[in-house]
């Protein structure tokens, strides 16, 4: 007997005490793939339809949702908390601004600032090599490399007016506006603000070039085989380099 499964909105599980329905984000992708609009073919009747979606909601939840004993060990207890909030975050509700938020007040020039700077410039590294191949030129990457090479020695000349405003991706001379602007214009959101963040230690702006890095990450500005959210591979890879004020070297 044929069925088609219940909506994607329609079905919820329990993990870990937390309520999960198929609108979650990181598994959105694969529901569209794997489940969205299939029908089944079963042996049973259609009331196992709901069983069926749930099962293979379940799988999926499995497959993505990060346990909160597996955030990296050493980090303050409110920063842990924020980062598994952070990486289990949904599409409707950026966790963003609390993971920022959860290491306190940043003063211009001390440690913490210079932590979170290197957190934000590191997390460029997986996303601006993907502006070579879809534009003239390699502002992105160059912008990058000398916030990198400033946070490390702060003689190295950067000009602050150019690198605080988001670069113009052109192709053949001309403004990129086809379907490759919703991968160019975040990449270019989160140099400039990750350099702001540099020279202001305002974590709106953190805030926001994580967030444009995370939107470049999730249109696919990143290399093969990286994790499945941005989210992930920030806390896992990117943090602990950043607290010891360690670059990640250019990826891609």
């Amino acid at each position: 007997m044929e069925f088609s499964l219940p909506e994607i909105h329609e079905i919820s599980v329990d993990v870990d005490g937390r309520q999960f329905d198929g609108s979650w984000y990181v598994v959105l992708q694969d529901m569209i793939v794997n489940y969205n609009g299939f029908t089944a073919s079963t042996n049973g009747c259609p009331s196992n339809a709901d069983e069926v979606a749930k099962g293979m909601l379940r799988q999926l939840v499995a497959a993505h949702y990060v346990r909160p004993e597996s955030i990296p060990a050493g980090l303050p207890p409110s920063v842990r908390e924020a980062a598994h909030r952070y990486i289990n975050e949904s599409l409707e509700e950026s966790q963003a601004a609390s993971f920022v938020a959860s290491f306190g007040k940043a003063e211009r020039g001390a440690l913490l600032h210079r932590q979170l700077s290197w957190m934000c410039v590191n997390a460029l590294a997986m996303i601006v090599p993907a502006w070579k191949y879809m534009c003239d030129g390699n502002a992105a990457e160059e912008t990058y490399l000398d916030l990198r090479q400033w946070l490390g020695d702060p003689s190295h000349p950067v000009d602050w007016k150019s690198a605080t405003t988001p670069a113009v991706a052109t192709r053949d001379g001309l403004r990129v506006g086809d379907c490759d602007a919703c991968r160019l214009e975040p990449i270019a959101s989160a140099v400039a603000h990750t350099a702001r963040y540099l020279q202001s230690a305002d974590p709106a702006d953190a805030t926001e070039s994580l967030e444009s890095a995370d939107e470049a990450y999730d249109e696919g500005c990143h290399s093969r085989g990286a994790p499945d959210r941005f989210s992930k591979w920030l806390v896992f890879d990117v943090l602990p380099r950043a607290l010891a004020c360690r670059p990640i070297e250019a990826l891609g």
